[in-house]
């Protein structure tokens, strides 16, 4: 007979987490992040632990998320008091009031929000555990009746115009409760899970669960269809909200185009078609072997695997992004930062090659000297750091600047 895992087990694990445009003449000088455990950065890395509402561990907030790799290359005025982190992993639409009360509450307006939502209002996290990860059990004796509802339960909610006014009503609550005058929103979409499927191929043949004598379901090609064009529509959906509002001041990121060749189920890994381990498959699955200190002890490990499929972390890190997933993302954000405020004195908007001697001699000692930024990239200098900046550019590219003398 055959069912899924315990609710206790996973349940919780698969949670997913206008006007006429101002150009800014400054950098931002603080920055609201808000979502669910795309944005918290599930998976990613090591737990956070300087949150104003001490949640970092139960929201699951790590520091390879979009928000913590943005604030390395992003000069805000001053880096930790000046950022407020409220993505929580689980989280859905009716959370973001929750979220934008705790931020309200400090009576300030913030130049940069971020926003990413929506992925459990339609099913991801019902998606994997009842299509991705079943396993056998004697009190089920049709998984694929089960998968099949959990895919007929999110089409449903894509369809439901309800799910799409809250949407739009949240965007409205965050605009007009936490964003300052002239200041930015910037919301993304979700990253498809796996590659165009086609019939017969490696991943049609197998099942995510690690252990195969307890497998319920293959990841079947018409499974992974269903998946995808779920993640495409709740994409559409959200442009769709955005569009309509006609607003300069919110803008929107596809960070599907990050996964591109760095899907599951990719055809060039047909060797290895899920990639747990593999750093250019960029989604975690239950056998990724974490970075975050103590998750897989060898004492406690499943037999057979580098990893302890019983812990929570471990379970709810899967078909969430890893840390390298993030990093074109935070490159796209930086680039529409920086351009915005390339009237700032330590912006430089490519191509150029600048000379800063007098104002930043605390970086090269004797002499003029500078980077050089390629066309359609952009760099931001920090007086406090001797080191290279970060280039980001408009197509996702990041890399350190190249000095120039």
């Amino acid at each position: 007979m055959i069912g899924i895992l315990p609710a206790t087990l996973l349940s919780s694990i698969f949670a997913l987490t206008s006007a006429t445009p101002l150009r800014p003449h400054h950098l931002p000088r603080n920055y609201a992040a808000i979502g669910d455990s795309f944005s918290s950065g599930v998976g990613s890395g090591v737990f956070l632990n300087n949150s104003r509402d001490g949640l970092d561990i139960q929201c699951v907030r790590q520091d390879g998320s979009y928000p913590s790799q943005l604030l390395k290359i992003i000069p805000f005025t001053s880096y930790n008091s000046n950022f407020e982190f409220t993505s929580c992993s689980s989280d859905k639409l009716d959370d973001i009031d929750g979220q934008v009360a705790k931020l309200a509450a400090l009576r300030t307006k913030f130049d940069l929000i971020t926003l990413t939502i929506g992925g459990n209002d339609f099913g991801f996290g019902d998606i994997a555990q009842a299509c991705v990860y079943p396993v056998l059990s004697a009190n089920v004796t049709n998984p694929q009746a089960i998968c099949d509802a959990a895919f007929d339960a999110g089409f449903a909610a894509l369809a439901d115009k309800k799910n799409w006014d809250k949407y739009a009503q949240k965007i409205h609550l965050i605009k007009s409760t936490l964003l300052a005058h002239g200041g930015k929103l910037f919301v993304t979409g979700y990253g498809k899970f796996f590659d165009d499927p086609i019939v017969g191929d490696a991943c049609d043949k197998i099942s995510f669960f690690p252990i195969a004598q307890l497998a319920a379901l293959n990841m079947t090609a018409s499974s992974r269809l269903k998946a995808n064009n779920i993640t495409d529509q709740v994409n559409s959906g959200i442009q769709t909200v955005l569009k309509h509002r006609n607003d300069h001041a919110v803008t929107f990121f596809d960070f599907d185009k990050s996964f591109e060749g760095k899907r599951f189920c990719e055809a060039a890994n047909a060797a290895d078609p899920i990639g747990s381990n593999n750093k250019n498959v960029f989604f975690n699955d239950l056998s990724t072997v974490l970075i975050t200190p103590g998750v897989a002890e060898v004492a406690k490990q499943t037999p057979g695997l580098q990893v302890d499929i019983t812990n929570l972390l471990q379970q709810v890190s899967v078909f969430h992004p890893k840390a390298q997933a993030y990093t074109p993302l935070v490159a796209q954000f930086a680039y529409k930062i920086l351009i915005d405020s390339s009237y700032s004195h330590n912006v430089f908007v490519g191509p150029t090659k600048h000379c800063r001697s007098h104002h930043y001699n605390n970086w090269r000692k004797g002499g003029c000297a500078g980077y050089e930024v390629p066309a359609k990239c952009a760099i931001a200098l920090r007086k406090e750091q001797d080191v290279a900046p970060t280039v980001v550019c408009e197509n996702g590219d990041s890399f350190l600047a190249k000095p120039v003398y």
